[in-house]
């Protein structure tokens, strides 16, 4: 196989994958679905891509098998990048990953170590790479939307509040401080638009007929898309230091929404700042004017967009083999 890019992407479905194909498009480098038992001996080409989560390929987060699988592909490629979508986790003691966690990080130093360039999503995420391979191109980049960017965000907006994203991503911006989405919502006279797949908590599900609340389902990226250009909100429950690769915060920025973040702790992470290109909490809805935060929003977006990522991989591939 002779293509510029072979993208390497984990099985099944997800954020990591949505990346993959989006980014592939430009880059003419369909995903490549990446398994212990794949057949790997046919497979060469100019620019060989890994895009690693760990926990993608193993259901503990420790693929051994992937660095042998890497280092025997690696001659065969003029250059080998990593897209680090993510390095390890961690837990209290009595959670898997705090006894697996220095293999997980075992595991990203090797891969770290055979690449020629890497591009990761979090500036925490960068120190630690930069901190074991300081002299590698690399790039630290937030991830993009995956529901497409609108080319103008100046449309009219319905007073409408999305909260969008997996069950469990939705689930908790519907149980934050006891429900608060909804005592904001009426409060306001905002309608909550509900998208994503079924909630799993039945009486949640409940509640969002109770409260009136639009529930859609899982939509297309363009109805999702066109979703997101009518409305004035967003509502996401996500750590600050990590939402920087949140696909959903990105979705909200890159279409204009003013995203309300739920958390514990608004300090700011990855040019994120609160009262400026988001909202921390409902409280903050009060005196503030959702049209301006979104479009300081899209501004934050923009340096890291579709062609952004595409961009800086096409350099660092170019720098690595100058």
């Amino acid at each position: 196989m002779g293509a510029s890019f072979l993208s390497l992407v984990p099985p099944g479905s997800g954020g990591v994958r949505d990346y993959a194909s989006v980014i592939g498009q430009s880059l003419q480098a369909p995903p490549f679905e990446m398994t212990r038992t794949t057949d790997i001996s046919s497979l060469s080409g100019d620019c060989l891509l890994l895009h690693f989560s760990g926990y993608g390929y193993h259901k503990r987060g420790v693929p051994l098998w992937l660095v042998e699988q890497v280092r025997r592909l690696r001659s065969r490629f003029q250059a080998f990048g990593v897209v680090f979508h993510e390095l390890y986790a961690s837990s209290p003691p009595w959670g898997s990953a705090f006894w697996l966690g220095a293999w997980q990080k075992r595991i990203a130093r090797e891969l770290l170590d055979l690449s020629d360039f890497w591009l990761t999503n979090r500036e925490e995420s960068g120190r630690w790479l930069l901190a074991r391979r300081g002299a590698a191109p690399h790039r630290v980049l937030p991830v993009f939307s995956n529901v497409g960017e609108p080319a103008s965000i100046d449309a009219d907006r319905a007073p409408h509040l999305v909260v969008f994203g997996g069950p469990g991503v939705r689930a908790n911006v519907y149980q934050w401080a006891g429900g608060e989405v909804f005592d904001c919502a009426r409060r306001r006279g905002l309608v909550i638009h509900d998208i994503g797949p079924p909630l799993q908590d039945a009486q949640l599900a409940q509640r969002l007929v109770q409260e009136k609340a639009v529930v859609h389902g899982k939509l297309s990226a363009q109805a999702v898309s066109q979703a997101l250009s009518g409305a004035s909100y967003g509502a996401l429950s996500y750590p600050l230091d990590y939402a920087s690769k949140s696909g959903v915060l990105a979705a909200y920025s890159a279409h204009g929404l003013c995203p309300i973040l739920l958390w514990e702790d608004y300090r700011p992470h990855d040019g994120l700042v609160a009262n400026f290109n988001y909202l921390p909490g409902f409280a903050a809805l009060e005196n503030v004017d959702a049209r301006t935060v979104g479009r300081q929003a899209r501004q934050w977006y923009e340096p890291h967009c579709v062609d952004a990522h595409v961009a800086a991989l096409r350099a660092m591939r170019s720098e690595a083999t100058r």
